[in-house]
């Protein structure tokens, strides 16, 4: 719903996007935000005189704002700005995963990725192990992501379940401080309430502080609601 602020002479409707600049200068942007709440805390120190009704001075004091979001994307970005977190990549790790696959003129099929020798299954079928061999019946061939059928087995249709290589970034948090940078949400404006589209964008609210710190590392919201949703 959009809220009309009269100091921005428009309309928010919208959570931020939020970047994240570590001191370290890597930078990280979230733009899939499924919530957003800012709170500001503003202690000011009166300096009070002889018989004066009201401070003679006011002084800043220990000021802080606050914000909390939700990501509707799990990324490893989250952790790695959190923390000082670098990254380790090209891991390969082996995946699981089952296609269904209709054999084509030829009694081939080709799968969507590499298997892992010796990670492919088909049910009550066996593989041969030379690819100049003859592939008799109930027998398949394996070669890169081709399988090669007999033409003596009548297959509709055939369910094949193997594992494939992967590589992974992973994060490496290298220590337990929480990470120190520069923080900026930008909340699109809207001329019109009643119309929140791109085009109906007449400015932006920015909101960048120098100096902040991450004070909760991420996790993931495990209620109900949440995982009725994302199935």
């Amino acid at each position: 719903m959009a809220t009309y602020n009269n100091a921005l002479k428009g309309y928010v409707a919208d959570v931020p996007k939020v970047i994240f600049k570590r001191c370290d200068g890597h930078a990280y942007a979230f733009d899939e935000l499924t919530a957003a709440t800012v709170s500001a805390n503003i202690e000011t120190l009166d300096i009070n005189a002889g018989w004066s009704l009201f401070p003679v001075a006011v002084l800043p004091g220990s000021s802080t704002f606050t914000m909390n979001f939700t990501c509707g994307k799990f990324d490893a970005d989250l952790f790695a700005m959190a923390n000082k977190t670098e990254y380790e990549n090209n891991n390969d790790y082996a995946l699981p995963t089952s296609e269904r696959h209709e054999p084509d003129a030829n009694h081939q099929i080709e799968l969507l990725q590499t298997p892992i020798e010796g990670s492919v299954y088909i049910a009550n079928m066996e593989p041969i192990t030379t690819q100049s061999g003859t592939v008799t019946a109930g027998h398949y061939l394996i070669n890169g992501k081709k399988i090669t059928f007999s033409a003596d087995d009548d297959i509709d249709f055939v369910d094949v379940v193997y594992e494939y290589t992967k590589p992974v970034q992973e994060a490496i948090i290298t220590n337990k401080e929480s990470a120190i940078g520069e923080c900026t949400a930008i909340w699109p404006v809207y001329g019109s309430g009643d119309d929140c589209t791109e085009s109906s964008i007449v400015g932006y609210y920015i909101v960048k502080v120098f100096r902040a710190r991450i004070t909760s590392i991420p996790g993931m919201d495990t209620s109900l609601d949440t995982l009725r949703d994302v199935a």
